[in-house]
């Protein structure tokens, strides 16, 4: 390597840190015009490209690298990241292989493969995820992608809690990681956890405030904030007037409940607004005249509504009963609703954690009948299928330590 070719990549790298990949790939491309067949100039170029979404010409540099550079696991690796991006995780993962098979302790190498087979996405697929990520954290601990990529495959099988454990040891590395902030927040919106989750995603765009992912989500979740409010307002309508069609106290002792509700859903409301981040109470406001906020306020307003009539009707029977009935109904079924919804998002971890538990042992199962196999018939255990379980099972014993 020369020392003009040193210094470009040097360049390169200190540009592209800072975000800037368009200067990096001008610099790196002058060095190319006086050596055009230096693999590290390519992949360093490759790598810019891919930065700033320009995959073929990435893909294009890697392939012209690879047909002049003796040690191709780096370039290997470079290929499986052009090839993820590109949405095709099955190539991705015979390059990570291809790379595994140069450098079988390359932690960049294990990584990628774990990727790879968590985006395709089948259980015998992420079981070996699983084994390969472990394998990448023994071998580097301190790179907090690693940390990330073990908190999706936590929460891919369904371990929320070790997924969240994952993600804090990354901001351990990196307190301003955005991707692991991201993530926590998303598991707090996904338990609804309304008012954490808001906090997650201000911290995460704080952190980078050109994650489109983050400033998305952070919209929505602000939006869920509101609603949090409804929730509240129609559990307060509907409690009243089921408690009072069953037990009738009399109208002063209706509107006393109904007043006390009123105090209960405003006194809590306040201080959770408060509470939050300036940032997202600036998002609130900017999104009031949205869709979704303004039907969140009429039913809010609607189950309010339904909470005071009810109070004041003097007994369910009358006109003023039948209002607040016809009041509290589509409160009552929005609410039974997110409910609902609620309910199977929070049922999704555990049929997720009890299928993959399911699935490992079944595999390491399959495992020992096939080694029982190969053993009594050696020229049947080198047979393809029998060696496909054999891995697959090998994957399921490795991944249970995790599990334990």
């Amino acid at each position: 390597m020369s020392d003009a070719g040193t210094v470009a990549q040097e360049r390169a790298q200190a540009l592209s840190r800072v975000g800037r990949h368009a200067e990096a790939a001008q610099v790196l491309r002058g060095a190319l015009a006086e050596q055009p067949q230096h693999a590290g100039l390519l992949l360093h170029l490759a790598r810019c490209h891919r930065s700033t979404g320009q995959l073929a010409e990435a893909m294009r540099l890697v392939d012209q690298a690879l047909g002049v550079a003796r040690a191709q696991e780096h370039l290997l690796a470079e290929k499986a990241r052009i090839l993820l991006a590109a949405g095709h995780p099955g190539h991705a993962a015979a390059a990570a292989r291809r790379a595994l098979e140069l450098a079988p302790r390359s932690w960049e190498a294990h990584a990628l493969l774990a990727e790879a087979l968590l985006t395709l996405g089948n259980p015998t697929r992420v079981v070996v995820a699983r084994r390969h990520a472990d394998t990448a954290r023994e071998i580097r601990h301190d790179i907090p992608d690693i940390h990330l990529l073990d908190a999706r495959i936590h929460l891919r099988m369904g371990r929320l809690r070790a997924a969240r454990e994952a993600c804090r040891q990354a901001l351990v590395l990196d307190p301003a990681y955005e991707p692991a902030l991201a993530l926590l927040a998303r598991m707090d919106a996904s338990r609804d956890r309304v008012g954490r989750a808001a906090r997650g995603f201000t911290d995460a765009l704080a952190a980078n405030p050109h994650a489109r992912g983050a400033a998305a989500a952070h919209e929505a979740v602000a939006v869920a904030l509101c609603w949090r409010l409804f929730d509240a307002a129609a559990l307060a309508g509907i409690g009243h007037w089921a408690l009072f069609a069953l037990v009738d106290s009399g109208r002063a002792g209706r509107l006393a409940a109904a007043l006390a509700l009123l105090a209960v859903v405003a006194g809590s409301a306040l201080p959770v607004w408060r509470r939050q981040p300036p940032a997202l109470r600036l998002q609130l406001r900017r999104q009031l005249g949205s869709t979704s906020v303004l039907l969140c306020l009429a039913l809010t307003a609607t189950a309010l509504g339904g909470l005071v009539v009810s109070g004041l009707a003097p007994a369910r029977d009358t006109p003023a009963g039948g209002l607040a009935a016809l009041l509290l109904m589509p409160a009552g079924a929005v609410f039974a609703f997110r409910a609902w919804r609620q309910l199977t998002r929070r049922a999704v971890p555990v049929v997720r954690w009890i299928g993959y538990r399911i699935w490992t042992r079944l595999v390491a199962r399959a495992a020992a009948r096939a080694t029982v196999a190969g053993t009594a018939s050696p020229a049947e255990g080198t047979a393809d299928p029998a060696a496909g379980v054999v891995s697959a099972a090998d994957d399921g014993r490795a991944s249970a330590p995790a599990r334990r």
